[in-house]
């Protein structure tokens, strides 16, 4: 399949107050793309022609030759790179994670030259990762995908991800994890260049009935932190379970989120009816129990990755929680067939 925008709507009138050249990597996720472009295009124009009278926008890519989605959509781009001066922004829709050597150095040096002559650089989904291989996110925050996290510090061990927000704007650099959340993002931008009406016009036409800041959240991996409404909890949580190895304590959990220790203790026992410690135990417990029901990690590995001193210390804790031995859960969910979608599983599920 093949998607291309017809050229003939771009508008380079004296009205034009927001220009944004888009680069789509190999299989970039389709919705990163459509999510951006749809809200701009509803921006754009006075009516709902698609004009692009307020704003304008290309696809450029190093050759004309079709550009595979992860979907398997195929995009045209509308010419080669151009001049960055020519833009407000440089957009990089990214997707699937290339290995080190697929990094497609036409795109990274196109965004090195975008961040030399002052553009501002947006990377979606994972399109934060071509930035920080460009070498433009030192010393700056790269909002990434939650499901990315530890390909990121991985890849990246000098850099700063974070996945309690929905877009970060550091500098001339703005990081987006994808999804739902590029919207978000694009009608911060539309806010910013065309004013709040144009954005509000967008939410209308689009039938969406919200629009979220970007201190929102990710959607969280732990199934049971979709109920707790206070963005500080959420954060937390988030913060415990990138550091499930890691021996927190509450100063440092308070700390991250910018509030007192005692404000962090009062908040846990008003939405968790716990203390901030006893449910980071909590959370480590319900991954290990994961981990042993659908990894062949031993016991060992998986009490040291979920921040236990060793296999002893994790099973006490264990049993005390699960009324079973890890050894023992591990015979039983291997006695039958596995269920990977059982309904009392605390944790959203990665491939493996």
């Amino acid at each position: 399949m093949r998607l291309q925008e017809s050229k003939s709507t771009v508008n380079q009138s004296p009205l034009n107050n927001l220009s944004i050249g888009f680069i789509l990597v190999p299989d970039f996720t389709l919705i990163a793309f459509t999510g951006f472009v749809e809200v701009l295009r509803h921006a754009a124009d006075k009516g709902d022609r698609s004009e692009q009278n307020l704003c304008t926008w290309t696809i450029m890519a190093p050759e004309l030759a079709p550009i595979s989605s992860s979907s398997g959509v195929e995009v045209l781009p509308w010419e080669t790179f151009a001049d960055p001066g020519r833009f407000d922004y440089v957009v990089v829709v990214g997707g699937l994670l290339p290995e080190t050597p697929g990094y497609h150095m036409d795109i990274i040096n196109y965004l090195k030259s975008a961040a030399r002559a002052g553009v501002k650089i947006i990377g979606l989904c994972t399109g934060s990762f071509y930035m920080a291989r460009a070498g433009l996110m030192a010393g700056k925050k790269s909002c990434v995908h939650w499901y990315h996290f530890h390909d990121f510090i991985e890849t990246f061990p000098d850099l700063i991800p974070v996945t309690d927000e929905i877009f970060i704007e550091d500098k001339n650099m703005i990081t987006c994890p994808g999804g739902s959340s590029v919207i978000d993002l694009a009608l911060f931008i539309i806010e910013r260049h065309l004013g709040k009406d144009r954005a509000i016009k967008c939410l209308r036409h689009l039938l969406l009935n919200w629009g979220r800041t970007q201190k929102n959240p990710q959607l969280p991996f732990n199934r049971e932190l979709s109920t707790i409404s206070d963005p500080r909890v959420r954060k937390a949580i988030f913060y415990m379970e990138q550091n499930m190895a890691d021996p927190l304590t509450i100063a440092s959990i308070a700390d991250h989120i910018h509030i007192s220790p005692r404000q962090v203790e009062r908040l846990f026992k008003i939405h968790l009816d716990m203390t901030p410690l006893t449910y980071f135990r909590k959370i480590r417990l319900t991954y290990g129990k994961w981990l042993l029901e659908n990894t062949s990690k031993s016991v060992t590995e998986i009490a040291y990755q979920c921040g236990f001193a060793d296999a002893s210390h994790f099973s006490k804790w264990f049993r005390n929680m699960f009324e079973t031995t890890p050894v023992a859960l591990r015979r039983e969910s291997r006695s039958g067939e596995k269920d990977l979608f059982k309904p009392d599983s605390a944790f959203l599920l990665q491939e493996q």
